[in-house]
């Protein structure tokens, strides 16, 4: 099964994305962190014992506490392991939006998902990164 990482720090946003998966991506194993740093650490952690438990994509939120989107993904260019992880970023802010486009991991940007066909893109998108095919919006 190949592993997602959602690092979304507003739990309702979260839970809608946890469902579109579960509903449209069944076969995708979906780890859930609430902040950037427990990302770090997770990614981190991971990369140290190989590739086998890293992501194979990563659903960030690029406005979070702390850390938000942009350290995560300026952490992730320092560690060989991490840097071509592809990343699709979210935000409900444009301007957050545009600061993960100069990244070079991040293969897409949108603003989040709040109705049933933006979630079911989302995770057709998902499934296109990691190697599936996408679903019928």
């Amino acid at each position: 099964m190949k592993r997602v990482l959602l690092v979304e720090d507003d739990d309702l946003d979260a839970d809608l994305v946890e469902e579109a998966v579960r509903r449209h991506a069944a076969h995708l194993h979906l780890d859930r962190t609430s902040s950037a740093d427990a990302a770090w650490d997770l990614l981190r952690q991971r990369a140290l014992k190989g590739r086998d438990g890293l992501p194979v994509c990563i659903l960030l939120d690029m406005v979070m506490g702390e850390h938000d989107g942009a350290w995560l993904l300026r952490k992730m260019e320092g560690l060989p392991a991490l840097r071509d992880i592809p990343v699709l970023a979210l935000s409900q802010r444009g301007d957050a939006v545009e600061k993960a486009r100069t990244f070079g991991n991040v293969v897409g940007a949108a603003e989040k998902p709040a109705r049933d066909a933006d979630r079911r893109r989302l995770v057709s998108d998902l499934l296109r990164l990691a190697g599936g095919m996408g679903v019928s919006v």
